[in-house]
């Protein structure tokens, strides 16, 4: 089980925005960092766009943070890019209610499920933009 790409990725846009700000900050000059295409990048900008935390400047190029570095958490970003699906553990769903326990495995794992993805989330509601900055300039 893993976190997608996506979201160290769309930190990854994030944190250039800002530490890069002097410079003009491309999706190909962003791809070049991450390793990547820039076509994956400029569809992540879309979504941190739309989700109100980067400012895209169309024609001269270049991206700009939304908001102030320590106004953005991990979850702000976690929930930009992460798909519609917001349930982080998908439980098996045709097992036969007849069965004892195919029956009762929804029942049984949801509440655990629920507890560890409000742990995670609650953690990265904690780390913002500005302490990956401070921790990066150290």
């Amino acid at each position: 089980m893993q976190v997608g790409t996506k979201f160290s990725v769309s930190i990854h846009i994030l944190l250039s925005a800002e530490f890069f700000k002097d410079e003009k900050v491309t999706s190909e000059f962003i791809a070049s960092s991450v390793g990547t295409n820039p076509v994956i990048i400029r569809k992540l900008t879309q979504l941190l766009k739309k989700a109100g935390l980067l400012e895209v400047r169309a024609g001269v190029g270049g991206v700009n943070l939304a908001k102030k570095p320590e106004q953005i958490t991990l979850l702000d970003v976690y929930q930009a890019v992460s798909d519609e699906e917001k349930n982080l553990f998908k439980i098996h769903a045709k097992s036969p209610a007849a069965c004892p326990l195919g029956g009762k495995i929804g029942n049984l794992l949801n509440s655990h499920f629920l507890s560890a993805q409000n742990a995670m989330q609650k953690e990265l509601g904690k780390v913002t933009l500005q302490d990956l900055l401070d921790e990066l300039k150290a």
